[in-house]
């Protein structure tokens, strides 16, 4: 495979000690060839170090980045700006891939004269129990705007950066930002997917992703939460300005959801005098809403939203006893 293109391999790592061996082992074995591999230490404090160190004088495809704790953001921007290959694709040192993950995603996306190819994954515990089936779609190709309006519609794609192979190209303008300690490539991926021209799809499971019981994203305390609010406005204003896929109900109901979903949990473990600024401002943002019927987003969505909007104390007692 040495005329093939530079895959560039970007794993953030942070206290990966328990999981980084099983992850690097199964980067360094893949049927493709022409790699490289990025691992940026987000300032580990445990034996992360002694580990990749041990794969890195083995094989010298792997470059070692380290930097002090900033965030899973800042790391992927960095192994980003690093990076030399013509494609990108991520792996989360917590999980690990099937030796044909990057051979697949590139075989997928050069047949189909894609942009981005994309994966399914495995849904898994730390002992390698599935935890979550997901519904598998057939394989498919998409021009851009239906990939993009599909990604937006949380459903046979989601907004991971991992299962994907992009352009490097689509990053030179696209940052994960970091101001947000969780839900970044919620508020990232619709910004490389509106490059795209073509996106294919895969049915193969060839992603392992674990999910951890005390993970932020599964465990979301009051200020997490408002990280993903932000990161669900970020999609919004993009939603606002895109005439493509503006009026889809499928994503307007999506993004109804899920800040009903953020302003439950912040109310249910707030106090009154506790984050006011931060629900004042989901209240506001509920004004964009109030424009759509209970014909367009659905009766239940169509009362909570005004609900809150006109009569906050009341919605959050409602909140509260359930």
């Amino acid at each position: 495979m040495n005329n093939y293109p530079l895959i560039s391999v970007i794993i953030p790592c942070y206290n990966a000690e328990r999981t980084l061996a099983r992850c690097l082992g199964s980067v360094v074995k893949q049927s493709y060839g022409q790699l490289e591999i990025v691992l940026i230490d987000d300032g580990s404090m445990d034996g992360s170090s002694d580990i990749y160190k041990n794969f890195h004088h083995s094989d010298s495809r792997i470059k070692i980045i380290r930097q002090d704790n900033s965030g899973v953001s800042r790391a992927r921007n960095k192994g980003v700006k690093i990076a030399t290959g013509d494609y990108i694709c991520f792996v989360d040192s917590d999980d690990w891939v099937e030796p044909n993950y990057c051979e697949a995603l590139y075989r997928l996306l050069d047949q189909k004269n894609a942009d981005i190819s994309i994966v399914e994954a495995s849904y898994e515990d730390e002992k390698g129990n599935v935890v979550f089936h997901k519904n598998i779609s057939e394989e498919a190709v998409f021009d851009g705007k239906k990939a993009l309006q599909i990604l937006l519609e949380d459903d046979i794609i989601q907004s991971h950066p991992w299962g994907k192979l992009y352009k490097s190209s689509f990053f030179n303008d696209v940052h994960f930002p970091e101001n947000l300690k969780c839900f970044e490539d919620y508020s990232t991926l619709f910004k490389v997917f509106d490059k795209a021209l073509t996106v294919a799809k895969s049915n193969q499971k060839l992603y392992h992703y674990i999910q951890h019981e005390d993970s932020l994203s599964h465990n979301l305390s009051p200020q997490t939460a408002y990280y993903f609010y932000l990161a669900i406005m970020d999609v919004f204003k993009f939603w606002q300005l895109n005439k493509d896929i503006k009026d889809n109900p499928k994503i307007t109901r999506n993004i109804i959801r899920k800040l009903l979903m953020v302003l439950k949990r912040i109310l249910r473990q707030t106090g009154i005098a506790d984050m006011r600024s931060e629900k004042e401002a989901i209240r506001q943002s509920f004004q964009a809403f109030l424009k759509y019927s209970p014909f367009e987003i659905g009766l239940e969505y169509y009362f909570y939203l005004r609900l809150y909007y006109y009569y906050p104390g009341m919605y959050t007692k409602l909140v509260a006893k359930k």
